[in-house]
């Protein structure tokens, strides 16, 4: 019976143990020696915010990296290699102006090594207070705005989260990770879907809608709006373009009028802002396909209107995208 005893208790013992170290041990996950890995080299870039006030900068902290590997959310520093072939990712703490990332810019946030998969998602770690939880005196994600009536010097506002930044926000978009080759993968933050404001309380919310981007085979859309000067008063309209799928459907009133959230254009792929003086755009990583481009003038009291739209624009990867033409005076007022 005492051995019956202490046979019960070695079981229970590592039952226990099993079960300890199933529930609160390392997430990282450690490939074989053997196993074949490749490189991704990371870069993130933003299409043109579009805020209540115009922000002189919109600040993200990411301070953490995350893989979907077999089934399981990894931080891109647990990956440990078995081998002195290779170095371990050491991912830190990056602060960025997303506003600087536009217009074909680029932030390169790392080169990462990964097991060969395919991979669907990667989820940024934000350093970001929560929507009804306490600020900190210095946040990771803020906007700054420029002096005003109200405000003598330049001032800034945090970026609140649903549920707080640790949770991580995922960008979406299928790659592979191939063995002793590197792949760059461009995530588009997109700024102008990803902020909303909370009803009347003034609290700007952090929604990110991250698009991810093989960035060889992705183009570019240059183009500029041919009338420009003999059309707009650049001190008191600012023109934008949205792409779209082509044959998206687009319902030009309910893009003008926004979402249930307030956003503008929810379905437009990227956008891009209008260059005042001489009518030029540039939309930047773009997957191969079609496009229609949607071109909205914003007046100085914040009446937002379409004045074009050009349908069918192509985006061949290795072939240069003809320049587009935009002719605002052709397109039909009613």
């Amino acid at each position: 019976m005492k051995r019956f005893h202490k046979l019960i208790g070695i079981v229970l013992s590592l039952t226990m143990i099993t079960l300890i170290s199933g529930c609160g041990g390392s997430s990282s996950s450690t490939p074989s020696a053997n196993v074949e890995t490749g490189v991704l080299s990371l870069s993130i870039t933003d299409a043109k915010p579009r805020l209540p006030e115009e922000p002189t900068a919109v600040y993200i902290t990411v301070t953490g990296i995350e893989f979907n590997y077999n089934g399981k959310w990894t931080d891109v520093n647990d990956f440990e290699f078995e081998s002195d072939e290779f170095e371990d990712n050491n991912f830190e703490s990056q602060t960025f102006d997303l506003l600087e990332l536009q217009e074909g810019n680029s932030l390169h946030l790392g080169d990462m090594v990964l097991p060969v998969g395919h991979y669907t998602e990667i989820r940024f770690k934000l350093d970001a207070p929560e929507k009804n939880g306490k600020v900190k005196s210095n946040p990771g994600c803020y906007i700054v705005f420029p002096a005003n009536e109200e405000h003598a010097e330049e001032w800034s506002v945090p970026l609140f989260v649903p549920s707080g930044g640790s949770s991580g926000y995922k960008g979406k978009g299928d790659f592979d990770i191939t063995a002793n080759a590197q792949i760059a993968i461009t995530a588009d933050f997109n700024v102008e879907k990803s902020i909303v404001v909370a009803g009347n309380s003034g609290k700007y919310i952090l929604k990110p809608v991250i698009r991810l981007v093989v960035t060889e085979l992705s183009g570019t859309i240059n183009g500029t709006v041919v009338d420009i000067i003999e059309t707009f008063d650049k001190d008191n309209d600012d023109l934008s373009v949205y792409a779209y799928e082509h044959d998206a459907d687009i319902k030009i009133d309910d893009e003008v009028s926004g979402n249930s959230e307030g956003i503008l254009f929810p379905n437009a792929v990227t956008s891009a802002d209008v260059n005042m003086t001489d009518g030029n755009f540039t939309l930047s990583f773009l997957g191969e396909g079609k496009y229609d481009l949607l071109t909205v003038n914003t007046d100085i009291d914040g009446v937002v209107a379409d004045v074009d739209l050009v349908e069918g624009v192509e985006v061949l990867i290795g072939v240069e995208t003809p320049h587009v033409d935009v002719n605002t005076s052709d397109y039909p007022t009613s």
